[in-house]
């Protein structure tokens, strides 16, 4: 197993004490591909019922945030993200999926602002590296069922493809909210790499969160992830790749558990 395995987040949690222990910390949640902030509708309150900040953001191109799927670089992701870290605070940043890349280059801008990054089966790239250089995934259903256009710079995953690769232990209800609100991702992101260095990204606390029943960011590409990026904790839960949905409580409580460290 790469990384450092803690022990298992329910060993140590007794009740609403240790829910509780950690001092108010600030949270900003960062939605994956095709997503928006709606995604983390059920585990920012509970979050925020443990006594912290915690915030869900719409990334260029989606939601409250409209844009043009061409026009949205990297950096135009990076600017939103920064502009939401609070004042004065260090802000733990959580990022989903493909957007880690978004959170690495955030840490890389403002070291000095971020407390820790959580990645949950997350593009926790090195320098030098590029989503696409990680593509396709052989042990991902999503290899064949993304939709790329080359006109708008988009990408789009076949709707016929969401339960089975995204919510595959999902409520039928969740399903129906994400076929309603999913979107075409901008793909400039994608093709650009990284800039990392040790002085910068390198001192910003990284923890990763395994799904181990991910069908998207396969299990075998997280922990190849986690083999070439080092990170503090890795824990582990029994979920698709959209535990926000499936696994709200176990998924928050983690996240708080992390931010301890």
């Amino acid at each position: 197993m790469p990384g450092k395995i803690a022990a298992p987040i329910g060993a140590s949690w007794r009740g609403k004490q240790c829910w509780k222990a950690l001092a108010m910390a600030d949270f900003l949640f960062i939605h994956g591909s095709w997503h928006g902030a709606w995604c983390w509708h059920k585990v920012v309150p509970r979050v925020e019922a443990a006594g912290h900040r915690a915030v869900a953001i719409d990334l260029p191109g989606r939601g409250r945030s409209p844009a043009v799927p061409i026009f949205v670089s990297l950096g135009a992701m990076v600017d939103a993200a920064e502009r939401a870290l609070v004042q004065g605070r260090k802000t733990t940043l959580v990022v989903h999926s493909r957007n880690g890349i978004v959170a690495s280059t955030l840490a890389e801008r403002a070291p000095d602002r971020i407390a820790r990054i959580i990645y949950v089966a997350s593009f926790m790239l090195p320098t030098g590296k590029r989503v696409l250089d990680y593509l396709p995934d052989g042990h991902s259903m999503l290899s064949d069922k993304v939709e790329v256009s080359r006109a708008t710079l988009s990408d789009r995953l076949d709707p016929g493809a969401y339960r089975e690769a995204l919510y595959a232990d999902c409520s039928d209800d969740d399903v129906a909210l994400a076929r309603s609100l999913l979107v075409r991702e901008p793909s400039r992101p994608a093709l650009t790499r990284l800039k990392l260095t040790p002085d910068r990204y390198g001192r910003v606390p990284r923890a990763y969160v395994r799904l181990t029943q991910d069908r998207a960011v396969s299990l075998p590409l997280q922990d190849r992830l986690l083999n070439e990026t080092p990170v503090d904790r890795v824990e582990s839960i029994a979920a698709s790749h959209s535990a926000y949905f499936s696994r709200p409580d176990e998924l928050a409580r983690t996240i708080v558990e992390l931010a301890r460290a």
